[in-house]
């Protein structure tokens, strides 16, 4: 066999050969090209259909350090990227948006275990840097006993100079390319859907769209896409809620992101557990709980995006209006195509907006009361019967639509397509409620929170209100809300299986809000503080 081998090694080669060699050569070359230029890419989220609603004035505002690419044949037009340093040496860092908890860097450094800002322009709360305080804490669990234990020192996080760095790490500095959404807290938080989805996953989308002066009616919105998000002091039992919505909705936001739990950070971080070299983090979003906390706008209300509301022109007055209307739209789409919302139901709100944004007839307004009566927290179960028939009544007399959802019969996916399509949302305080998040930015859009006599909390009003959505709270007969909201109270039987409700009065609330009766009511807080 071996001579045969040998003569056809002696082929001939011809012309037609070295043409098809030529060509495979130019594509390896032009695609090896074009791909080695995604690791410098800092992408907005995928928008689906045309970005028919921007006008040609309508520009992003870009810090220092962003920059556009041009359209072209294989980019989509406005590409958002903060490309890395040439060089593997030190670059200063710089501060894009700040927040009480959320703070947004440019070369972010990591080595020996801490945190370091590299700069020439002061240390912290000397002028250019917010105080240390305010950006970072130990990743203790929060209680009113341990708040000593978690202020930072310099172990957690350090400002040092340029000069300072380069005698450090010389050309010891190696880049974690893209953008790294960096969560510092513990899981003490991190098991639970709404605190996911509604507080760590919104503000940081509203940190991320505060770059676009005007975000779209259709979802369309100039803002970078996250790379990868680590949990420094969260391993991923710690991120798992129960129905597992946490897992649903980070991959449903951003697909291409990359959690790295605890345990990979761990190895990670020790790969420069050394003070002589270190890793940069070219684009990076530092979000801590205690530290939001801390700021003038978490502690009044409780809801650490509230920060990052404020400094997106969130304010008083302000909820549901001009840059405020559609922030969260490209988001609210993204999680309910993830789902499988139809298109046409991902358009209902803006076919009742008057006048019409997109064509066809608007849709009957949904009514859906999440059930929790399989549930720890419920309503009395004579209550709930007697709701769910007056409810019934009530839309066979207007021509409106019911859906009562039972959460636990009905899979992840399920449930959010019922969301997506609901104008009034009804339940007993929980996580259900969180499922606002996929309803439609309706001109009627309502969310309705039963509450045990006397008892309030704020985490599904504040949500509702800076989504531009009415929000009514009722207490048995008595309806709270804004703009003078109670105290937060949890009396006895806030979390029990006997709250009463008066079914005429939940009733009265959404006929008369969706007669135009009742009207969406901002709330003001001190100092500009609301929506």
């Amino acid at each position: 066999m071996l001579p045969v081998l040998a003569s056809k090694s002696r082929l001939r080669f011809t012309g037609r050969d070295a043409l098809v060699a030529l060509l495979g050569a130019s594509s390896l070359l032009l695609f090896s090209h074009l791909y080695g230029l995604r690791p410098a890419s800092f992408l907005p989220p995928p928008i689906h259909g045309p970005p028919y609603f921007r006008g040609a004035s309508d520009e992003a505002v870009l810090p220092e350090g962003f920059t556009l690419t041009p359209p072209s044949e294989f980019a989509p037009p406005g590409r958002l990227f903060v490309a890395p340093p040439r060089t593997k040496g030190v670059t200063a860092s710089t501060l894009l948006a700040h927040a009480p908890g959320w703070t947004f860097f440019t070369n972010l450094y990591l080595s020996n275990g801490t945190f370091f800002i590299v700069s020439d322009e002061g240390g912290f709360d000397e002028g250019y840097w917010p105080q240390r305080r305010l950006i970072t804490a130990t990743g203790l669990p929060g209680d009113h006993e341990n708040g000593h234990l978690r202020e930072p020192t310099d172990k957690e996080m350090q400002v040092i100079t340029v000069d300072e760095a380069r005698k450090r790490w010389g050309e010891r500095v190696w880049d974690v390319e893209g953008l790294s959404l960096i969560c510092n807290d513990p899981d003490q938080f991190l098991k639970h859907y709404y605190h996911v989805a509604a507080e760590l996953l919104f503000g940081t989308e509203r940190m991320l769209t505060n770059f676009d002066p005007m975000p779209q009616p259709d979802g369309s919105v100039l803002a970078p896409s996250p790379d990868r998000i680590i949990f420094v002091h969260c391993d991923e039992a710690g991120f798992t809620d129960s129905p597992r919505f946490n897992q649903f909705f980070l991959p449903a936001m951003w697909p291409s992101i990359t959690p790295m739990f605890k345990p990979t950070f761990d190895q990670f971080a020790d790969l420069v557990r050394t003070p002589y070299k270190a890793f940069r983090f070219p684009a990076a979003l530092f979000i801590d709980r205690s530290a939001a906390f801390r700021g003038d706008q978490t502690g009044p209300t409780s809801r650490t995006p509230a920060g990052p509301w404020m400094i997106g022109g969130g304010q008083y007055g302000t909820g549901g209006e001009g840059r405020n209307k559609y922030w969260y739209e490209n988001a609210r789409r993204r999680v309910g195509a993830f789902a499988g919302v139809p298109h046409r139901v991902l358009d209902m709100g803006l076919r009742a907006m008057d006048p019409p944004l997109v064509d066809g007839e608007p849709d009957a307004p949904v009514i859906t009361y999440i059930s929790r009566q399989r549930s720890r927290r419920r309503l009395i179960e004579a209550d709930h019967q007697r709701l769910v028939q007056a409810l019934e009544d009530m839309c066979h007399r207007k021509g409106w639509v019911l859906d009562v959802v039972h959460a636990e019969e009905l899979s992840r996916e399920e449930q959010l397509r019922r969301a997506a399509r609901t104008v009034v949302m009804l339940g007993v305080h929980g996580n259900g409620l969180t499922h606002q998040l996929l309803m439609p930015p309706h001109p009627l859009s309502t969310v309705i929170e039963m509450f045990y006599p006397g008892g309030y909390a704020r985490d599904y009003e504040w949500t509702a209100g800076v989504l531009g959505k009415a929000y009514f709270g009722i207490q048995n007969d008595t309806v709270v809300g804004p703009p003078n909201i109670p105290d937060f109270n949890y009396p006895e039987g806030f979390h029990g299986n006997a709250i009463p409700v008066q079914a005429e009065v939940v009733v009265r609330v959404i006929e008369e809000r969706l007669e135009g009766k009742r009207e969406r009511i901002h709330w003001s807080g001190h100092s500009g503080l609301g929506y």
